[in-house]
């Protein structure tokens, strides 16, 4: 039997996945929904950083990031990000998230969410440039679904390319193969 002391760590013992802290990033979010509602801006390295460092521990950040861009109005605000990135398999917000994705499917071409989506897609684009080489799946998952939601058959690259950082993206995979299948959102192929 191996016993461990403050001195002397037990080898063996398992890691923990730290949890991503609110704390961090609340400024970086702030900033960023800040930014996917005006006209121009980019992230700053240190909230690059933290955003996706956070999202490497919690896909449900991911997820809040890209309905923050597809979404109904309460998506960008940050209190509602903050309840639904604390507790994302709560009934709330999992039908929240659902619900924002269903109706961004119905509504593939409305012309406000896709101004919405190039404005986060130029500020994730010259934002992965930022993020180590081992890093930064995420954020390439991230612009891998939009461009896919969009038609854009660029996707297929973006998904590529996240999955070169990381193989086991299943965003990225299950993206890259609805493209080698043809399959877009409805409406919105070019």
């Amino acid at each position: 039997m191996t016993t461990s002391t403050a001195s002397t760590p037990t080898l063996h013992r398992p890691r923990r996945r730290r949890k991503a802290s609110w704390n961090s990033l609340a400024k970086p979010l702030e900033e960023w929904l800040r930014l996917i509602q005006s006209s121009s801006g980019d992230l700053g390295e240190d909230s690059i950083r933290t955003i996706d460092s956070a999202m490497k521990k919690s896909t449900a950040l991911r997820d809040l990031l890209i309905i923050s861009l597809l979404g109904k109005d309460d998506c960008r605000e940050l209190d509602r990000i903050r309840t639904i990135f604390e507790n994302p398999y709560a009934p709330n917000s999992v039908r929240v998230i659902r619900c924002n994705l269903e109706d961004a499917f119905a509504h593939p071409q409305d012309p406000e969410i896709r101004e919405r989506c190039n404005r986060g897609l130029a500020i994730l684009e010259r934002a992965v440039r930022h993020v180590d080489r081992q890093k930064g799946a995420s954020t390439l998952a991230i612009i891998t679904y939009i461009r896919w939601w969009m038609g854009d058959k660029s996707a297929y690259a973006w998904a590529q390319a996240c999955l070169k950082r990381d193989s086991s993206c299943t965003l990225a995979s299950i993206i890259l193969s609805a493209l080698e299948h043809g399959m877009f959102p409805s409406e919105s192929k070019d």
